[in-house]
């Protein structure tokens, strides 16, 4: 019997990850909350105050659903608490989820008070921790997955951090123009189209790191079917997003369309990770 396809007495040789689908969409919802934070004190600094209203409410909106779907993966919520107990600076989870908390309590705090008008010198000063943390909370799940020995996260952990930051970039510019009027969203368009530009060379990086062999994960099955459309639907958005400057619809549509792209490159990446892990091959041959 072929160890390469049966692995070790018929099963895989590295356990896949016994995460659900809410643990990609964690990551897409954490990804554009941590762009939109950072944006939205762009915008606030530019005193475009309808800007940075929409998207501190939707870094804390996008934080709450990242928060939902966490928890909901692991069963039971003292499960997150305790992972709060200790802080190990030698480990992606345990920093991660001191990133997470800070981030989600600051982006929160700011969205309550941007809402309420309660509190405005502690809200303006959770929303600068917000925009300094969100790059990090874009990030840090890359960095998390990479550390894993799952084969298609492993070898490509350089590149998927790249990755990651491309595609935050891309659908927080979607948030900002589905969610605001055309004439104040072009920080929104802006960083939608530097996204638009990022994607296709984080993906080239990513791809010269795993080499052909190991690149295939990303090609086959779910993993390939998502990443094509992830393609399509990225570029779609970034053309439309040429035109979206008076027109409120073609700004939603490709604001809408933008937000698909990157929830689906993300099932993408998570998928790719499990067809590596399930077929021993990518463990053996590397």
């Amino acid at each position: 019997m072929n160890a390469t396809q049966s692995g070790y007495y018929g099963r895989p040789i590295v356990k896949p990850p016994e995460w659900t689908a809410l643990i990609p969409i964690y990551f897409w919802a954490g990804g554009w909350a941590g762009g939109s934070a950072t944006l939205a004190l762009g915008a606030r600094l530019a005193k475009n105050e309808r800007a940075a209203r929409t998207l501190i409410v939707a870094a804390a909106a996008g934080c709450a659903i990242s928060g939902v779907c966490l928890i909901g993966d692991l069963k039971r919520p003292e499960r997150f608490l305790n992972m709060l107990r200790v802080f190990k600076p030698s480990s992606p989870m345990s920093v991660g989820v001191f990133i997470f908390s800070l981030f989600g309590g600051a982006s929160m705090t700011a969205a309550a008070s941007e809402l309420t008008g309660v509190a405005r010198p502690i809200g303006r000063f959770a929303e600068a921790v917000s925009a300094t943390t969100g790059p990090l909370m874009s990030v840090y799940t890359a960095v998390l997955i990479g550390d894993t020995v799952m084969p298609a996260w492993h070898h490509a952990r350089r590149s998927l951090p790249a990755l990651f930051a491309a595609t935050s970039a891309l659908t927080a510019g979607g948030v900002g123009m589905f969610f605001t009027p055309p004439a104040d969203a072009k920080p929104a368009r802006r960083l939608a189209l530097l996204g638009g530009v990022a994607v296709p060379m984080a993906l080239e990086r990513l791809r010269d790191e795993l080499g052909t062999f190991q690149h295939e994960a990303y090609q086959r099955g779910k993993a390939g079917r998502l990443s094509h459309l992830a393609r399509l639907l990225s570029l779609t958005g970034s053309a439309c997003t040429l035109f979206a400057r008076r027109n409120a619809r073609i700004a939603r549509f490709a604001g809408a369309i933008l937000l698909a792209g990157g929830l689906a490159e993300r099932f993408a990446v998570y998928h790719a990770g499990r067809i590596s892990a399930e077929d021993p091959k990518f463990t053996i041959e590397h």
